[in-house]
Order: structure tokens, then sequence, then C-alpha cells
């Protein structure tokens, strides 16, 4: 019996260390957009570093259960708030906004379901709950082995483990990713939901541009950034596709210009893109979105309006209400059920962006009687980048739904890709853009246009990872040299591939428009 003692007492002081390990482990793991995703580090945890120097003060007084229950869910709602905000910069290169990201995770959960039938809500909600909970009980079984251990210190020691706690709390590089947990989520919890619209200090947009009556198309290329020509392998590519993207606008008559701009987001949230390029605000929060389409400022969109435009939107991706599009002040919005698309459904986002143009033409250009402008979101680049429809030619096969052969619809269930080749996937939809927005300027735009081709930000880093550039290009087509030539002094150059960086951004685009190309009627009006 004499030697079980020292053998139960080994036992328990191993039983602390490896909970020591794990705790740490837990509170100091990092993330990455490369698999392995999740990856320890060499690093220590000041969370864990306090809670051992304050548990060591102690001793066995905080081992009550509720006492440990409140630790426990304090501990986990902490390390999820950090690898939260890990995720966020690896993968969207910015801090996690709360109010602007999660609640669109329920649509990334849906997307997940079309792509892959076994990822689903019903699968993935009570898989989360089980882990949750399962974590939640193993760090209060943890915090209750430390708390044994504790007490079976002497004061002198005790003191002794809360002294070499607190001075490895002073050394910073022992610190992991994202720092402390604890202080990750209280900078998540005090992250601002809304802003007054008095928070907007950019300048209101002076005008309309007067384009002599020609029609405006902005065509937003989801996740096109300069990131994707950075890579050899992906630019050979891309060069190729697009050398005949200018071979087809110049059968149609169309020169370009090019630039790289800057872009207000990455990897995500294309709507502060669209509404930074059409508002003359640099929205680089969804706070300040949200105070935008609550404010009375004007549109692009509207000012075109007003001045004698017919103002439309094509938006394919949009599948539910839209109350932000009341903002812009369109005439009409054509979302994914408005635009009409009966052929096999494209994944998650159904709609081809082959189709989504043909429709602007059929049921706007072609009837049009006053100068048009069109706002179009084309979204087969988005991830998950597949199925990539062919592109169908003549168009007017999808007028007799002979647009495709076979049943596409299985290709988004089936075609999985591991994440190892999203890069891959991702250059073959942007082939596909090149081709559809070519085909486009070839085709079907017969009148008079600016047409503003223009990526609304970087993929997120789960497809490309060796890039944090947040520009985009932005190509400008034209009949009319006079379109074009202005924007040279912005930088702009003839190529589809432009090379040089700039500081232009978004916001700029409107406010140079109508410096450009001012309204001529009003200047020359006598007061």
């Amino acid at each position: 019996m004499t030697g079980e003692a020292p053998h139960s007492e080994r036992g328990s002081w191993l039983r602390a260390a490896l909970v020591l390990v794990g705790l740490n482990l837990f509170l100091t793991i990092s993330f990455s957009s490369a698999a392995p995703w999740v990856r320890p580090t060499a690093a220590v945890s000041p969370d864990l570093l306090v809670l051992v120097g304050a548990g060591a003060l102690l001793g066995g007084r905080w081992s009550p259960r509720w006492l440990r229950v409140l630790l426990a869910l304090t501990l986990l709602v902490a390390a999820s708030a950090r690898i939260a905000g890990l995720i966020a910069l690896e993968l969207l290169g910015r801090p996690l906004d709360p109010a602007g990201d999660l609640p669109h995770l329920g649509n990334v959960a849906e997307m997940l379901a079309t792509v892959s039938p076994v990822l689903t809500p019903a699968v993935l909600v009570p898989l989360g709950g089980l882990l949750l909970g399962g974590l939640l009980l193993l760090i209060v079984r943890a915090l209750g082995i430390l708390a044994e251990a504790a007490a079976r210190l002497g004061r002198r020691r005790r003191a002794g483990f809360a002294a070499a706690a607190f001075v490895l709390l002073a050394l910073p590089w022992l610190s992991p990713p994202g720092g402390s947990a604890l202080l990750a989520a209280r900078d998540l919890a005090a992250a601002p939901a809304a802003e007054p619209p008095a928070s907007i200090t950019d300048p209101p947009l002076p005008g309309a541009p007067d384009l002599a009556g020609a029609d405006f198309y902005v065509i937003f290329l989801e996740s096109y950034g300069v990131a994707a020509f950075q890579d050899p392998g992906r630019r050979a590519a891309l060069e190729a596709a697009a050398a005949r993207w200018a071979e087809d606008a110049q059968a149609g008559g169309f020169d370009y210009r090019s630039a790289q701009v800057q872009s207000p987001t990455f990897g995500g949230g294309s709507w502060r893109a669209h509404a930074s390029l059409l508002s003359g605000v640099w929205v680089e929060r969804e706070a300040l979105y949200r105070a935008l389409i609550g404010s009375g400022r004007a549109s692009l969109v509207r000012l075109l309006g007003e001045a004698g435009y017919r103002t439309v939107a094509f938006e394919p991706g949009i599948q539910g209400e839209w109350p932000e599009g009341a903002w812009y002040g369109f005439d009409r919005i054509y979302d994914r059920e408005g635009i009409g698309y009966r052929g096999p459904a494209m994944g998650w986002w159904e709609v081809p962006d082959q189709y989504t143009l043909y429709a602007l033409h059929q049921r706007e250009i072609r009837t049009a009687d006053r100068p048009l402008f069109a706002k179009v979101s084309l979204i087969m680049s988005h991830i998950p980048y597949w199925p990539v429809p062919p592109y169908v030619t003549p168009w007017s096969r999808f007028d007799a739904g002979t647009a495709y052969e076979g049943p596409l619809r299985s290709i988004a269930h089936d075609d999985y890709r591991d994440l190892a080749e999203l890069s891959e996937r991702y250059v073959t939809s942007l082939e596909y853009q090149f081709r559809v927005v070519g085909g486009f300027l070839r085709e079907f735009a017969p009148r008079p246009a600016l047409v503003a081709v223009i990526g609304d930000h970087q993929p997120p880093k789960l497809s490309l990872h060796d890039s944090d550039t947040w520009a985009t290009p932005m190509h400008l087509f034209a009949r009319d040299p006079q379109l074009l030539e202005p924007w040279e002094q912005r930088g702009f150059t003839r190529t589809l591939i432009p090379e040089t960086g700039t500081s232009w951004r978004m916001s700029d685009f409107p406010h140079d428009l109508t410096e450009f190309f001012p309204d001529r009627s009003a200047a020359g009006a006598v007061p």
C-alpha cells in the first residue's frame, strides 16, 4: 500500500501535464488555406498562462463544478473567436467582421450542400453541435484535473508556478498567431454592428456623365483578381484566353484599355465592391455598406436614370429578397428567377453566365428605345468554380432549349475536386468568362456603348495561396476612341492583362467618369 500513493501522485501529475499540453494546443492552433488547414504551433497560449498563474495562486478554491463549466464555456467561445479571426485573415485578407460575415454562414452551408450532398445543413448542424458539446465536456474535465493538481501543491510551489506563468506571459515571442483567444473574443464583441450615414465622408457624385447617348454596361466578373496572373502557369493559360477575348472584341469593332484598380474587399463581400463602384464611396466595412444603402446619397444608377437612361440589373446570384436594390434606383432588376433561364442548373448558381448576357441582349438591348445602363454580375468564377459549362454557339440555341447536351446538374454533385485542384478550376472558370464576354462584344453589343468589365475582388485563399494583393483588373471597351482616351491619364493602357498596380480605387471610377464626360447641357446652361 505504501507504493500506491506515490504511484497515484505521479499519475495525477502526468494527467495534469497532458491536460496542459492539450489545452495549449487547443488555444494556439493555427489555420492555413493550404492543407492541412489546422496545424499546431510552437507557442504558449497567454490565456493558459493566466489560467495556470491564477489557478496556482487560488489552489483548489476554483474547483466547484459551476465555476469550471463557466471557465470552460469562456475558453471554448474565446478559442472559437480566435480561430474564426485567423480563418478570416487567411481567406479574406482582413479581420473577421461579425456583422458582415456571420449572416452569410447559412448561404455558405447551402452552397456546400449543393456541391457536396454529404455536407448538408442537416448533417453539419448536428455534427457541429456534437463537436462543441464534446469539447465543452472535455474542457470541464481538464479544468477539474488541473484544480485537483493545484490543491496538492504547497503554498511555495503554488507561488513558484504562478511566478513562472507570469514571467512567460511577459515574453511576447511565445504568443501564437492570433494572440490571446480572450482578447480576440473581446475585439469581436466590440466590433461595430452599424454606423450612422454621417460616417460617410466621401464627396457625393456630382452628376451623370454625358456619354453622347452611348449605352453603358458595367459587368462584374466574380473573384477576378490580379492574383490570377501572378503564377506563370495560370498566366500562360489566361494569356491565351485574353488573346481570343481581344480578337472577339476587335471583331465587334471594340478597342480597349485596362488597368489594375484597388477593391475594398478580398475573397468575398462582392456587394461592397459593387457599391463602391456605383456610389463613389469606399465601402470597406459591412457597417459602412449598411449606412450607405440607408442614406439619401444618389447612386450613379439613379443619376443616369434621371439623365434619361433606362437602368437595369442582371443579378443571377440574387436568389431571394434584395432590399438593397431599391437604394440603387434601377428601373428593373432581373434576379435568378426574373432572368428566365430554363436549362440544366449550374450547381449552386444555376444560371450560366453566357445566358445572362444573352438575356441582357434579348430582353433589353434589342428593344431599347433610349440609352441603356446595365449592371451585370457574372458568377461562374465564384468558388467552387464548377460546373463550368461549355461555350454555346450559336447563342440562339438558348431559345430552342438545346444549348446543353446532358444533365449538367450531375456535374455539380459528381465532378468534385479536392482543394488542391481549386486553382485549376478557377483558371478554367476565368477562361469561360473571357470567352462569353468576348462573344457578347462580338455579336450582341451592336449599339454605341462604353463597356466596363471589372473583377470585384480576389478569390479566397483556398483557391490561390500565393497572393495578398487587393488589386483587380478593370477593362474598358468602346468603339468610339473618345470614350477610351481620357482614361490613359489614370494609367489605363491598351492591354487585357494590366501589368502595373495603381492606388486608383473602385470608388474613384464614377467621379472620374463625370470629370471626363461632364454634362455638356448643364455646363452650357445660362444661370
